[in-house]
């Protein structure tokens, strides 16, 4: 994990040599679904956290995001008992992307480009059937267990205008994600897993440092 915050320790380094930093936040929502197949999702839609960039001469930058969002499903089945199964986890994507700005004077275009992994870490409760191989008679089982997802990691690709009054910078934004992996995978083999692509608004509200 602290290799993720090596590119704030490289942004803030360059920007002692005449470049500008941004740092604020960025927070938005998802407009796709995040599970597909025979569950519910209940995951939160929105997305917030910490952006810093780093803008370079000639329309370039390099920003760096922390993306926080809640996850979580409903999945359950009446063959034989009832049973279910519920999971709450917190996912964190750390987008590292390039950016390319337009010189038009006060509503700059942008285009970004990059990669961003993502962590997600939760548990999961719900009730499973347990057999007798002896008597074939079935009795529910309640059971608790972690869920810490295999990571995955996404090509991002997006668009937006930034908009400058004084040392504040407000960007507008529409980014699309495509994940290597559902992080949920695991759990194709009975119905669901995540979908491997996202589509955000998002909006940025940064103050310029230097």
């Amino acid at each position: 994990m602290r290799t993720l915050w090596l590119p704030v320790v490289f942004l803030s380094a360059c920007a002692c040599y005449g470049q500008s930093l941004l740092l604020g936040v960025k927070g938005g929502v998802r407009l796709t679904d995040d599970i597909t197949g025979d569950a519910t999702s209940e995951s939160k839609r929105y997305a917030v956290g910490p952006m810093v960039e780093l803008q370079l001469p000639f329309g370039l930058g390099v920003e760096f995001d922390a993306l926080y969002r809640r996850e979580g499903y409903y999945s359950s089945s009446d063959i034989e008992l009832p049973t279910y199964a519920s999971e709450r986890a917190n996912s964190w994507e750390f987008p590292m992307l390039l950016k390319y700005r337009l010189a038009f004077p006060l509503v700059k275009p942008y285009v970004v480009a990059g990669y961003a992994p993502r962590v997600m870490s939760g548990s999961i409760n719900g009730i499973s059937e347990t057999c007798n191989a002896f008597t074939q008679v079935c009795t529910p089982s309640p059971y608790h267990t972690g869920a810490d997802w295999n990571a995955t990691h996404g090509l991002v690709v997006g668009g937006g205008v930034q908009v400058g009054f004084r040392s504040l910078r407000l960007s507008p934004e529409i980014r699309y994600t495509r994940w290597n992996s559902g992080a949920i995978g695991v759990l194709q083999a009975i119905g669901f897993q995540s979908t491997q692509n996202q589509l955000d608004v998002l909006l940025g509200i940064a103050w310029k440092m230097h």
